[in-house]
């Protein structure tokens, strides 16, 4: 069972040394490589010069990484140590490198008046540089929102992983039919399904349901039930207590008046406890654009997502989610959309990618008021859509435009940020019409 793992936060690599010592003495660590403001990806050299106190040994040096990552440093020349160290699973951006000399080793608990208490052999020091890391990421898509017969589709969820797969070659797919249409043992069977589909390295098989109450639908994924609750704050309570990520589903300012329901979740009504875990809506038309952008006024940290929602024998052949993933497995494209590393797409190969400042999308950053470097590029492998038009969006209003009339462009654009926060994302028009929309960035300027 997936569970949504932490949203994508700046990592801390650490090179921990544990050394003996006593008393209060005087220690040099230092950082060799990599160097400060260095960009770094792949496998990188860690080195670092360590000299204990006088008359105290070293007894282990471990790179270490906030995610779990942990490599031991190995002494070479004396007093340099040193260790590869493999990137490419830490987020992109900047990192604070510390080179942390020795760990407490004895964790007494301090009473009052107890200063003894806090007293060890094993002492503490360390140096620290900035630097930037900066790996690929793969382009995969697929469609996150279907149906099937188990509620007002057709076929079977192994005929809709099947088609997905074969006929309209998608890299990840979720079957996510009606929830209050599922029964206990069709929505075991959807998991059962999903399971047997998903192929690490070839396809990424997804599934959940859609919680279809009348202030508007939300798909939520990996969830060990088919229903929630039929109160908002309590479905949004739910997908926070079970940690499962959500998409809201065609949102909409103002739904029509013959629907029958309404697509605006209650005037959008944020709810910190789910903002961590809805972390998409789906935006393909400029009614969805103005909903997204509701959405990102009220306050709710949503990627853009573009998908079928298939009621029919055709699963994912117009509309795609694209993710930008380290590799083509489940957590892979779970992790991407939990980072908001994705965007809705108006072709099936289209390639988008969104910095500032050099993050990707996604991020949520803390910067200092001013202007920051924007830079958008745009490729279509097998040029049957020109890019047209280029439009960056800040706080929902557009604030540059550029038209490529190319296949393969790249944008650099500067961004003005005055203190507050701001949300940043990109339109791209294609020629013939077609749009598509990437997750924002958001910005805490002080």
């Amino acid at each position: 069972m997936n569970r949504l793992w932490s949203v994508n936060l700046p990592a801390l690599i650490s090179i921990a040394v544990l050394a003996l010592s006593s008393g209060i003495l005087s220690a040099d660590v230092e950082i060799i490589s990599p160097t400060a403001g260095s960009e770094v990806s792949g496998v990188v050299q860690v080195t670092a010069r360590v000299t204990p106190p006088k008359g105290h040994r070293i007894q282990k040096v471990i790179a270490q990484a906030e995610n779990g990552q942990s490599v031991e440093l190995v002494p070479g020349e004396p007093d340099m140590y040193s260790a590869k160290l493999d990137t490419i699973r830490l987020p992109n951006g900047k990192q604070s490198l510390l080179v942390i000399e020795s760990v407490k080793g004895v964790d007494a608990s301090r009473s009052a008046g107890a200063e003894d208490s806090w007293e060890s052999t094993i002492r503490i020091y360390d140096s620290e540089v900035l630097i930037r890391v900066r790996n690929p990421y793969h382009f995969y898509f697929g469609d996150l929102h279907s149906h099937t017969s188990y509620s007002d589709g057709v076929g079977t969820p192994k005929e809709a992983y099947e088609y997905a797969r074969d006929k309209s070659k998608l890299d990840f797919f979720a079957v996510t039919d009606h929830s209050q249409l599922l029964t206990f043992d069709e929505y075991a069977d959807v998991i059962a399904q999903a399971n047997a589909f998903d192929a690490p390295g070839k396809f990424a098989a997804l599934y959940g349901a859609e919680s279809t109450e009348g202030t508007g639908h939300m798909n939520f994924y990996f969830a060990p039930v088919s229903r929630l609750s039929g109160v908002r704050d309590e479905i949004y309570q739910s997908i926070s207590r079970l940690q499962v990520l959500a998409q809201f589903n065609h949102p909409n300012v103002k739904s029509p008046p013959d629907q029958g329901w309404t697509d605006d979740y209650e005037g959008f009504h944020y709810s910190p406890a789910a903002d961590r875990f809805v972390a998409l809506a789906e935006v393909r038309y400029d009614k969805e654009e103005e909903a997204y952008i509701a959405l990102l006024d009220h306050g709710w940290h949503v990627g853009a997502a573009s998908n079928d929602d298939t009621h029919s024998a055709d699963w994912g052949k117009s509309n795609w989610t694209a993710a930008l993933a380290r590799e083509l497995t489940r957590a892979g494209i779970v992790d991407a959309i939990a980072g908001r590393r994705t965007y809705s797409s108006g072709d099936r190969n289209f390639q988008l990618t969104f910095t500032l400042d050099g993050e990707d999308m996604g991020s949520q950053l803390t910067r200092r008021a001013g202007s920051y470097d924007a830079m958008v590029e745009v490729y279509d492998p097998d040029a049957d859509q020109v890019i047209d038009t280029l439009d960056l969006f800040l706080d929902g209003k557009i604030v540059a435009t550029e038209k490529p009339k190319l296949t393969k462009y790249a944008w650099a654009v500067p961004v003005k940020l005055d203190a507050g926060r701001h949300y940043v994302f990109v339109r791209v028009t294609h020629a013939g019409g077609k749009q598509s929309w990437s997750s924002p960035i958001w910005v805490s300027a002080y």
